[in-house]
């Protein structure tokens, strides 16, 4: 019995390690290592979508929504448009704002009872946040490339929803997040 129990600990040790954290990648992937990263979340893709963890269960009305949403914001800065929304994973999700200046964005990072804010620039269509991280589209998957003891990795996540409000979804669970979001040059709803 003692033996069964040291080794589910080992098996928590490993899943909690295997989980992406909130910290700052040692440095951005180069062009080589993103295009390999790209390459090889096309490849998982299948599998991913027929895990069950990744199926897309968004009613057709958050469908509408979230495209709407990316729709009205690619009429006033078309290359953070596609970035727009709630992107989910087993457990975490990204929730990627416009900010004020064009090409910006701000992302919220909610990983189980953590929350992190930081910002990236679109640059040639990939998403390069102030943590070292590269975020790239295929589809209805967002990778989340990052470079850890000098090993590029990334992070799936599919299917975008609609953002949601920030005061009354995030606001209870994440304040002092949600304060730093509302102090920075982060927007929410439409453009004007």
């Amino acid at each position: 019995m003692r033996q069964l129990q040291l080794g589910g600990v080992w098996v928590l040790v490993l899943a909690i390690l295997a989980q992406p954290a909130i910290a700052q990648s040692e440095r951005y992937p180069t062009a080589t290592e993103l295009q390999q990263l790209a390459q090889e979340l096309r490849r998982k893709i299948p599998d991913l979508q027929a895990s069950g963890f990744y199926s897309d269960r968004r009613t057709f009305e958050e469908w509408q929504e979230r495209s709407a949403y990316a729709e009205a914001w690619a009429d006033v800065d078309p290359a953070i448009a596609p970035f727009l929304g709630e992107w989910t994973a087993i457990e975490e999700s990204l929730h990627i704002y416009p900010a004020t200046a064009r090409g910006g964005v701000c992302i919220l990072d909610v990983y189980q009872d953590e929350s992190k804010l930081y910002t990236g620039q679109v640059r040639d269509g990939k998403l390069y946040t102030d943590q070292n991280q590269v975020f790239f589209l295929d589809n209805n998957f967002l990778g989340n490339a990052a470079v850890y003891d000098n090993q590029p990795s990334f992070y799936e996540y599919a299917h975008p929803r609609p953002l949601p409000n920030l005061s009354e979804d995030l606001g209870q669970y994440y304040p002092e997040t949600i304060a730093a979001f509302e102090a920075s040059n982060c927007l929410v709803g439409l453009p004007q």
